[in-house]
């Protein structure tokens, strides 16, 4: 992925949904632990509650005595399930019989004989049971419900939370990628800036107002177009100063060449071309110090030059010059 743009999108989705996900994780356990603790809240008030109501009748156990769960308070109704019937209850008694059950409870004893909360899988349902003991009666007043029902409502409970945080994903996918590409424009313009100038300007970009991020990579463009600007000034000052210092032993060539041309002897001639000899050495000479010392300042730029052999040049052109003079005398 080359895009900045993109790979800031995806990072940042990605992050917002892990921190979603964790959240899902943590509301959905937290709603099971809070779900849980209300319904044993629940069930333990209900197994009081129908020891109490048998404790008022006399400590008789009628038989319809379970079915009072069924006046245990009633949860709120969540996504159409009724949760007030879920209840069933067993009465007990200490010789081991059945005294009375409500309606759905199955006939396999919920829990053993201990008091408290235990849970039993009775005809492929587990149930979460509480066992309420009572001395003076001579019961255990035995209330549950099924681990199933409590898996629902937690869902449905997870699932109200959830769903409209669900339908603004979308929404919240947009507004990162608005604001990620508000964030890239000083980029933007930078790249604008820099395509809209001349290959001449080399003047430093002003950085007021930039982004703190970019200002690096500002300061190290006016630092290049810095070093670019010296470098060219450099070979201006150096194609000058050669120019300078070539003319005259380039007209002096010209002269010592005339000279040959027009000899009346060959004495004459000869001195001439030894003149072009000895000027064709110096000028040799004197372009391989301005070679070395343009090397000298600038080992980079002057590296990139074309290897010329300047004594070779010279004297080619000293030998075409000679063969002129001869064709001529």
């Amino acid at each position: 992925m080359n895009s900045i743009r993109a790979r800031l999108f995806v990072i940042l989705l990605a992050a917002t949904g892990a921190v979603w996900l964790s959240a899902v994780i943590w509301i959905q356990y937290s709603t099971r632990t809070e779900v849980s603790h209300v319904l044993d809240r629940r069930l333990q008030e209900s197994a009081q509650m129908v020891a109490s109501l048998i404790g008022r009748n006399g400590g008789i156990v009628a038989p319809d005595a379970a079915a009072l769960v069924d006046a245990a308070p009633a949860l709120p109704d969540t996504g159409g399930h009724d949760f007030a019937r879920q209840l069933i209850c067993q009465v007990w008694g200490f010789d081991g019989q059945l005294k009375s059950e409500s309606d759905g409870a199955p006939a396999t004893r919920l829990a053993d004989g201990a008091a408290g909360f235990s849970e039993r899988e009775v005809e492929g349902e587990v149930w979460r049971v509480y066992s309420h003991v009572d001395e003076d009666l001579g019961i255990r007043v035995m209330v549950g419900d099924a681990r199933s029902v409590r898996d629902r409502l937690v869902g449905d409970v997870v699932l109200g939370l959830l769903a409209p945080a669900i339908l603004i994903l979308p929404l919240l996918a947009g507004l990162i990628w608005l604001a990620v590409r508000r964030g890239l424009q000083p980029l933007d313009r930078l790249a604008r800036a820099l395509a809209g100038r001349s290959a001449t300007d080399l003047s430093p970009l002003d950085d007021q107002g930039t982004a703190t991020e970019l200002k690096p990579m500002i300061g190290a463009l006016n630092g290049l177009f810095r070093r670019v600007d010296a470098a060219r000034e450099r070979e201006r000052s150096f194609t000058a100063f050669a120019a300078h210092e070539l003319k005259t032993p380039l007209a002096g060539l010209k002269t010592q060449a005339q000279i040959a041309q027009i000899a009346p002897d060959e004495a004459t001639r000869a001195r001439a071309l030894a003149q072009i000899t000895g000027g064709v050495d110096r000028t040799d000479r004197m372009v391989r110090q301005l070679l070395d010392m343009t090397a000298a300042e600038n080992p980079v730029g002057a590296s990139d030059l074309p290897k010329q052999d300047g004594a070779r040049i010279l004297a080619e052109v000293a030998e075409g010059l000679s063969g002129l003079a001869a064709a001529r005398g």
